[in-house]
């Protein structure tokens, strides 16, 4: 009787929001995950089947210069030691490198609109903060596309009610407040945390998906049709807009998280027959 081989991942930055989800996940199909510690070496990834890299400091708090270099650092600066770590171990690297970027990486929309959104072939970049560290984060993890393959993912704003951005968006909602956060029109890119774990373990099963990969769902939706749709879940009362000039005061830089917005479309899981689980955004937060 042939053996099967016991498929084997390692995840830097397995305790966040997604890592949790997917080490999950792969382990009920029986994968063996382990978490790449902090101060990694080429040992630590050496003979794994795939490697993922969600590693970063959270971008949901004031964007003091401290805090943009611990950004910057704790991407850029640890895929390329990632990628170091895999290229050091010759024969027995990882066939995979599934690394995390963000759709920040494209020019930012005044609204939100299926007629020029951007795909995985677009060449357009976005300008700011945001978009530099995500083009530095790319260029990183793709300097192992010469001995193994990348798949670097976009990732939209994951929907989740146990963690991530989105339960600080809608906390206001809880609390009876209907926001409309800067124009309204900016669109929001999103994704459920199952549909990136859907996502993710197409990539490790195709072998064709390769370069960048948009975790989004296939809407495009508005933040004041966010705020419709938050209210009408929370029964909220009270109409309250928080334009771009107070938002920047409470919130320093980062407020570009909610008064700016990306149009975005997943072509390559499209092309590839990804069947979304959650299309709506409606449908995933009445789930």
């Amino acid at each position: 009787m042939a053996t099967i081989k016991i498929k084997t991942a390692g995840i830097r930055g397995a305790s966040g929001l997604v890592g949790v989800a997917v080490k999950r996940e792969l382990e009920s199909d029986g994968w063996i995950v382990k978490q790449i510690p902090r101060n990694f070496s080429s040992e630590d990834v050496k003979g794994l089947d795939v490697v993922i890299n969600l590693a970063g400091h959270s971008i949901n708090c004031r964007w003091r210069e401290s805090e943009k270099r611990e950004i910057r650092e704790s991407r850029i600066n640890t895929t390329s030691k990632i990628v170091n770590a895999i290229k050091e171990c010759g024969d027995e690297a990882p066939a995979l490198l599934i690394s995390a970027s963000a759709v920040g990486i494209y020019p930012a929309s005044e609204i939100a609109s299926p007629d020029n959104a951007y795909d995985e072939y677009s060449e357009e970049r976005g300008s700011g903060f945001l978009s530099e560290v995500c083009i530095g984060w790319e260029t990183e993890a793709l300097k192992a596309s010469s001995f193994t393959r990348v798949a670097v993912i976009r990732l939209g704003v994951v929907i989740s009610s146990s963690g991530g951005a989105f339960p600080k968006l809608s906390l206001p909602f809880k609390l009876g407040l209907s926001v409309r956060y800067g124009s309204g029109k900016q669109p929001l890119s999103w994704i459920s945390l199952e549909d990136v774990t859907g996502a993710v373990k197409l990539i490790i099963n195709d072998s064709s998906i390769k370069g960048a990969v948009n975790l989004v769902a296939p809407q495009i939706i508005n933040m004041s049709d966010v705020k419709s749709l938050l209210s009408g879940i929370y029964k909220t009362l009270i109409p309250l807009h928080l334009p771009d000039s107070i938002l920047k005061i409470a919130m320093g830089g980062s407020h570009k998280l909610v008064t700016e917005g990306q149009n975005v479309k997943p072509s390559v899981l499209l092309s590839k027959g990804y069947n979304f689980k959650h299309k709506t955004l409606g449908e995933t937060l009445r789930r």
